[in-house]
This record gives C-alpha cells, structure tokens and sequence, in this order.
C-alpha cells in the first residue's frame, strides 16, 4: 500500500503520522502552509494552551519537527499546480487528508483509490470549521466525536466510514479535547488502512443529510465553551 498524508505542520498531525508509520509507512506527506486569516477576531487563551497540552502530552515538551517523523513536501495550498504534479508522480493507493484545507476536483483526482478526510465533529449535524467548539456553545454534548468520510469536492459531505465519539472524563478541561480527539483520529485510521490492506476496499454509508455549516468561533464564544464543557464534565 502506497500511503499518502495531505495536512498542516501542527504538533498534532505530526503526532498523527508518527503514530501510523508503526503500521502503515508514510510515502510522503505533502504540507499546507497557507492560513487564511479569519473574518473575526478568534485568539484566546485557550488556543495555547491546547498546543501546550499536546507538546507536554505526547512529547515532554520537545515534538519533533516534520521531516524526523516522516519524509514531507510544503506547498501554499494542496490546490496548487506544484502540490497536483506532486501528488500525481507519488500515485498514492490510499490518501488521507487531516486538517488540510478544501480540495480542488484536480487534487482529489491524484488522490489514488481511496481518498479520505477526517473532520472534527460530526457532519451531519456541524460541517466547517471548530466544529468540537460550536457543538459545546449549544450544550450539544453527544455531537463531540470524530468522523472519517470519503473526499468530495463539496465540504465534508462524502460518505461515512467511522465514526466515534470523543472520549471525555470527569473534570476534563477543554485544552484537553483535541489531544483526546487526536488520538481516536488515530485508532480509526489505522481501522480503515487495515480494512484496505486485508480486503482492498474501504466500506462506507451515505451520509442521511447536510450539517449547517460552521465558520471560525469567534473569541468572545469562547468563554462560553470552556464554562458549558466545564459544568458537563464536572457531573460525568
């Protein structure tokens, strides 16, 4: 199986791939490096001190840089000529897209047979972005999960391999999701690579309907989110 990872230089995508060459060796991962600025102001504490979590959590406090977990290749955007013409010569069997931004039709084309996505959140009911923090500002708990689907060229509407639920425990603090969201993004990963290495196929499940999509949460909700998740994890 020729293995191809499309994503960002985050901590934990690094972790990610770090933890799926133990099975299934990493080809190449290609690397988004654009970030587009929000419409609205979204800083708050909150986003260092998930990154924190997840530097102490997984690595000391000392992560290793991309190139040690894996060998890697940067572009502005997976969409570029460059990352196309990259992805094509690799000719991946199997691609999986974690955190990376919108596909165009000529990168999903290069993808190879099986091209998946992760999002965080459950699309059928939150498609878009920080779709772990809108589901906490309306106290909709059970949506905290996972999902992993299909590639289409329209946002996170592809159909359903996996998907589960992000396990939370007692008076969990929020900057502690992610690091928690990550690692079950791993187990189902390696599910899905060892379904298509034993069986050659992925199964999947039409999605029953269109989540309303979600852009940026925009700081001042933040508060909210850390007070809901702290008062529902206080009673687990």
């Amino acid at each position: 199986m020729r293995l191809a990872v499309l994503t960002t230089g985050a901590v934990r995508r690094r972790y990610f791939v770090e933890c799926l060459q133990r099975e299934f060796p990493v080809a190449r991962v290609l690397l988004e490096t654009r970030n587009p600025p929000p419409s609205v102001p979204t800083e708050h504490s909150l986003d260092e001190a998930r990154k924190v979590r997840e530097r102490d959590y997984w690595y000391a406090g000392s992560p290793p840089i991309f190139n040690e977990v894996a060998e890697t290749q940067s572009f502005h955007s997976l969409n570029d000529d460059a990352a196309v013409a990259a992805l094509r010569d690799l000719k991946p069997d199997v691609t999986i897209v974690y955190g990376a931004g919108r596909l165009g039709e000529g990168t999903i084309a290069q993808c190879g047979e099986v091209s998946l996505n992760f999002h965080n959140g459950d699309p059928e009911a939150y498609r878009g972005l920080d779709c772990h923090l809108w589901p906490l500002y309306h106290k909709d708990f059970s949506a905290i999960k996972m999902t992993l689907h299909w590639i289409e060229p329209t946002l996170d509407t592809g159909a359903i391999v996996d998907r589960r639920p992000v396990p939370l425990i007692r008076d969990m603090p929020l900057d502690d999701l992610r690091r928690a969201a990550t690692e079950v993004t791993v187990a189902m990963a390696i599910a899905a690579l060892r379904k298509f290495d034993s069986s050659g196929k992925v199964a999947a499940k039409p999605q029953r309907q269109v989540g309303r999509y979600y852009s940026f949460m925009p700081a001042v909700l933040k508060d909210i989110c850390i007070r809901n998740f702290g008062r529902f994890t206080a009673n687990l």
